[in-house]
């Protein structure tokens, strides 16, 4: 009785390792895009963004407080996609998020030579206002338009 507990005490054990580390290998397939856009992406001017940060902070206004909404302001609010996604992560490296990138993904735009749309967003945090470090944005064209893989070359 004592070995067979002892089996499945141990079966257990291993699955449950298996399982945690399969979670932590799962990671949204839009961060594998991370890197292409960071390297390939059109730069986009920061400074106009981050003086109308500053001008809300002032007024007090909501979306200057959160490094997604944020992002969603710089890359455009309007649902010009079926399909929209915004990822965040943390580069700080600690607790207290100071430094974060922010991934916006727009796909099957409603555009005649542009698919898909992509933009990363890196802030940090000055004091208590968020401050745009870097943007970048790229995309791919639709079939028998140009290019497939993701950079900021233009579509046909």
């Amino acid at each position: 009785m004592r070995l067979n507990f002892l089996l499945i005490l141990i079966s257990f054990f291993i699955i449950s390792c298996g399982q945690n580390n399969s979670q932590e290998k799962t990671q949204d397939p839009l961060w594998d895009l991370e890197q292409q856009v960071f390297e390939k992406g059109e730069n986009i001017e920061i400074e106009e963004i981050n003086k109308s940060i500053e001008k809300a902070n002032t007024m007090r206004l909501s979306w200057a407080y959160s490094p997604i909404t944020i992002a969603i302001k710089v890359a455009g609010q309007q649902m010009i996609s079926p399909e929209v996604k915004v990822l965040a992560k943390s580069k700080s490296g600690n607790e207290l998020i100071t430094h974060a990138v922010v991934m916006i993904e727009k796909k099957n735009l409603q555009d005649d030579s542009i698919d898909d749309q992509y933009y990363r967003i890196e802030l940090k945090l000055g004091g208590s206002i968020w401050q745009v470090m870097d943007i970048k944005k790229a995309w791919t064209c639709k079939a028998n338009r140009g290019h497939s893989e993701v950079n900021a070359k233009l579509c046909n």
